[in-house]
């Protein structure tokens, strides 16, 4: 529980969030447990910060192009996420309405969910 308005609680108008709560189905091959915060797919927060090296980061870094949010790309997604991983997932928070530190380009699971649905 973190205070914030999402799914379970109601939401009080305002942007949508992209940060906390929601779910998804698994993408194919991806946690196979219970995912954080109930959104089936999405990995912890943890997973998908600068510099960690995962599956995780390689699905993750092929979606925002493929969703139009890929402008910061200069080479293909890999299993490091770097910098321009960050810019591109934050372009796309941005465009669901998230602002300021919401806007941070690390996925949470309501951002794993838009990116995958």
């Amino acid at each position: 529980m973190d205070g914030a308005p999402g799914p379970r609680t109601g939401r009080s108008g305002g942007a949508p969030d992209v940060s906390n709560g929601g779910s998804a189905s698994a993408p194919a091959g991806l946690l196979a447990a219970p995912a954080s915060h109930g959104a089936p797919g999405s990995p912890d927060r943890a997973r998908s910060r600068p510099g960690t090296e995962n599956e995780h980061v390689t699905r993750l870094g092929r979606q925002p192009a493929a969703t139009g949010f890929g402008r910061h790309r200069t080479q293909g997604p890999g299993p490091r996420r770097g910098e321009e991983d960050r810019r591109d997932a934050a372009d796309f928070q941005r465009a669901q309405g998230r602002s300021g530190r919401a806007a941070d380009g690390v996925p949470g699971p309501e951002t794993w969910r838009r990116l995958f649905s």
